[in-house]
């Protein structure tokens, strides 16, 4: 066996191993965790696929050189002894553009929105929202998109699903604990104070993460990610109702259990580690929680 065949044995079997015995505890797991494990498993398991592929790809390549001869270059002449074009000959029509697909983009036509902004803050208590009809009092999803320097708060007594953050160069976003997930791309230099059932970002650097999150918290294409717990933002009794109404458990929090999709070693990766007690600030955001206070009460 290759060395390269047993650095890849080293990190897949493993990997495999541990998601087996996952899937053999499943049914042990409690019913209001169940989704959050199943999630987990689910990427996983597509994770290690990408590994697996990326390494029969880069086989495939290896033995290609080894075994395929390189062609001998030299021209050709087209040209065919008194060929001459035909008078009547129709031009071919130019072909078409292929159709790309493109990414799927979520529809954001009925989200709670802050976008293109530079250096503002911005507080959800200051958006209009349905008072009747269809779907007023049910958890609103909310789009962050194009923000840079600006500070993001989000703690109401709006019940608040899934937070989509895209394209934010330092922000800092407080958020309440929400009953789906906070999801994040193309982020840098950012602090994120947020509780959720699960986390996934990608595509991000150089962010501090202060988080609560009930299933482990999943990186992707990122690099210095820093993480630490949630804290007590608010007043107990306070904080405690916005867990029980958006039906997070307390007590589990995998702020330290990062999935790195892009490190599948068993060493630590290189892409994420815990804030040093020393490092952690939460000075900051009780300053941007602050700014609301009287609007708020």
């Amino acid at each position: 066996m290759s060395e390269a065949s047993r650095d890849f044995r080293a990190t897949f079997d493993p990997e495999k191993q541990s998601i087996e015995e996952a899937l053999g505890r499943l049914d042990k797991v409690p019913k209001d965790e169940l989704q959050t494990n199943i999630d987990s498993i689910v990427q996983r398991i597509h994770a290690l696929e990408k590994t697996a592929i990326k390494a029969m790809s880069e086989k495939l390549a290896q033995l290609r050189v080894k075994l395929v001869p390189k062609t001998k270059f030299s021209f050709k002449s087209r040209k065919t002894a008194g060929a001459t074009p035909s008078p009547t000959s129709t031009p071919r029509p130019i072909a078409s553009p292929k159709h790309i697909a493109s990414t799927p983009t979520i529809d954001q036509s009925l989200f709670l929105k802050f976008e293109d902004r530079t250096g503002e803050h911005l507080f959800i208590g200051s958006l209009s929202l349905p008072l009747s009809g269809a779907g007023a009092g049910a958890a609103k999803d909310v789009a962050l998109t194009n923000l840079t320097d600006c500070t993001i708060n989000l703690v109401h007594d709006i019940p608040l699903g899934a937070i989509h953050v895209k394209n934010l160069k330092r922000c800092t976003l407080v958020f309440p604990p929400v009953s789906g997930s906070i999801l994040l791309h193309d982020c840098e230099g950012c602090t994120v104070v947020g509780a959720c059932h699960q986390s996934r970002m990608h595509t991000s650097t150089n962010m501090n993460i202060y988080i609560h999150v009930t299933s482990e918290p999943i990186i992707e294409d990122c690099t210095d990610m820093r993480f630490a717990p949630y804290g007590q933002i608010l007043p107990v009794e306070e904080l405690d109702r916005l867990f029980e109404a958006a039906q997070l458990n307390r007590s589990v929090n995998l702020y330290d259990r990062v999935k790195d999709f892009n490190w599948l070693r068993q060493q630590q990766s290189p892409n994420w580690r815990l804030l040093e007690e020393s490092e952690q600030h939460p000075e900051v955001f009780e300053q941007v929680l602050s700014k609301d206070r009287s609007v708020a009460e």
